[in-house]
């Protein structure tokens, strides 16, 4: 027996549209595959989920379903031929079995037209149709870490344009395909492209960002300002920072797909030499070189030359 589509969304059957449409994304969101891999008891009650909404969240498909049930699929069949029969002189409507032939009996009526074997391998033997729509999805850095949604329109120069609201997760890898089955005859697939990032280098959860820092703080040690996705925070640098040297900043990286996890930031130290060097700083810095090297700083050998010149003279 066929599962009563208002009570697999969760529903009474006076629910309106908004409520309908409530009910399905809950549980879209709560028994889609993304979320729920391998759990094929999961996989298949989304799939009952999305039947249930294809026809009771549109308002043709589910009056006919609420005027004929289980067999809404042949409604136009049952009106037209219900319409031939029209009304008899004392006014009295039709019965259905009597208007299937039978009367009384089970053989060749209602039932078996619609529901018995020959009407399933009548439908095995003619797949529907489905209609394929393609398509990308542009997303920034950003939208990867709160999740975003896109409002799309699907169907070509001799349908009806078709409005669909694409929910894009957390965490959504670049190339991620979303696929989307609005109803029984129709597919898409959308592929996901994450836009580029001038702040960050992206490595599946986990960041990585270029930090400059002067030559003297990574020498003598300092602070440095880091990018994160939620603001700037403040790195110490260590005295004696090498160059390319990373700093792990746990949890500050994006959302892990599928899990309430997130990644990490690296930031990786990009030692910033000076562009010009005053006379004085000359001066110093070659002391400092002569002091690495073991030989006098540069003013004792001055000294040094002026004594031996004084004693010759």
């Amino acid at each position: 027996m066929a599962e009563n589509y208002y009570e697999l969304l969760g529903v009474n059957q006076n629910a309106s549209d908004k409520e309908i449409k409530t009910a399905y994304r809950r549980l879209a969101r709560k028994l889609h595959p993304d979320v729920n891999p391998g759990d094929q008891r999961a996989q298949n009650q989304f799939k009952k989920v999305n039947e249930a909404y294809e026809v009771v969240g549109d308002h043709a498909r589910r009056k006919d379903y609420d005027q004929f049930g289980d067999n809404w699929k042949h409604a136009d069949q049952m009106r037209s031929m219900g319409r031939s029969h029209g009304r008899g002189p004392a006014g009295g409507g039709f019965n259905l079995n009597d208007l299937f032939g039978g009367g009384g009996h089970s053989a060749g009526g209602f039932a078996d037209m619609f529901g018995g074997e020959g009407m399933r391998a009548q439908q095995q033997q003619r797949p529907p149709e489905i209609t394929k729509h393609q398509g990308t999805i542009d997303v920034s850095l950003d939208e990867v870490y709160t999740g975003t949604s896109r409002r799309i329109s699907i169907g070509n120069s001799g349908t009806a344009k078709r409005n669909l609201e694409v929910e894009v997760p957390k965490g959504v890898l670049d190339g991620k395909k979303i696929r989307l089955r609005p109803d029984a005859k129709t597919e898409v697939t959308l592929t996901v492209k994450v836009r580029s990032d001038k702040r960050f280098f992206r490595e599946g959860p986990n960041l990585r960002a270029d930090i400059n820092v002067p030559l003297l703080d990574a020498i003598l040690g300092g602070e440095a300002e880091v990018p994160t996705m939620t603001g700037r925070i403040a790195l110490n640098i260590p005295a004696g920072t090498q160059n390319g040297r990373s700093f792990k900043i746990k949890g500050r990286g994006l959302p892990k797909a599928n899990s309430d996890g997130r990644g990490d930031l690296y930031a990786t130290i990009k030692v910033r030499l000076p562009d010009t060097l005053s006379n004085e700083e000359k001066r110093l810095y070659s002391q400092l070189r002569n002091i690495r090297n073991g030989r006098p700083p540069l003013d004792d050998l001055i000294e040094v030359l002026d004594q031996k010149e004084e004693s010759t003279e």
